[in-house]
């Protein structure tokens, strides 16, 4: 299994979850992703608290240099210190259990075992962060959408890893015998976009 990168923010209780390929040297498009995440949010200036681990650092640094000079802080929580990072303790627990819950009804929905180095695994943690930000209430009884939005989400009723028939773009003319409609595997939703993503042999 691949390592798993988990942002939290505490003022509207957000998630982010990722694969990334490794630890170590971070990829500049994790630090952007990051980056994009935090300007969804409408946060202009950040306090970016993190343990020390090096695998972190690089990442950090990355984001630290994406986004614009002055707009983030970063505080280190001592070493070997749980308590001091009990936001993001808590927020990786609580997507680890969503994307074992998945997971396992993936594999039920299937009738079979699936390894989790299948590349369809690895779109299983950004899925479970969307539904998350839309379904999980706090307090206020409002989801972390609604408080950064001002609205209530909407969800569509698709389990991850769900067969489902998607639509064509429109061909020329002389196409409309053909079919419209191709079958797919539901893979998530990107998050800026809200477009759904539909797994196919060809990609």
């Amino acid at each position: 299994s691949a390592p798993m990168l988990v942002g939290t923010e505490d003022r509207f209780g957000s998630l982010m979850t990722t694969i990334v390929p490794n630890k170590g040297p971070a990829q500049p498009w994790i630090a952007k992703l990051c980056s994009r995440w935090v300007d969804n949010l409408g946060i202009n200036r950040i306090v970016l608290k993190t343990d020390q681990e090096p695998a972190i650092e690089f990442m950090v640094k990355n984001l630290v240099d994406d986004r614009p000079e002055g707009k983030t802080v970063v505080e280190e929580s001592p070493k070997d210190s749980k308590g001091s990072n009990g936001v993001v303790e808590r927020g990786v627990q609580e997507v680890e259990g969503q994307i074992r819950a998945m997971f396992l009804a993936f594999q039920e929905n299937l009738g079979r075992k699936i390894d989790a180095r299948e590349r369809i695994v690895a779109f299983l943690p950004e899925y479970a962060a969307y539904l998350m930000n839309r379904l999980k209430r706090g307090e206020d009884g409002k989801v972390a959408f609604e408080r950064i939005r001002g609205k209530s989400p909407s969800v569509l009723g698709l389990e991850f890893g769900e067969k489902v028939l998607f639509w064509l773009p429109k061909g020329p003319k002389m196409n409309k015998i053909n079919p419209h409609w191709k079958p797919g595997v539901f893979a998530g939703v990107k998050r800026r976009s809200g477009e759904l993503m539909i797994a196919r042999p060809e990609g």
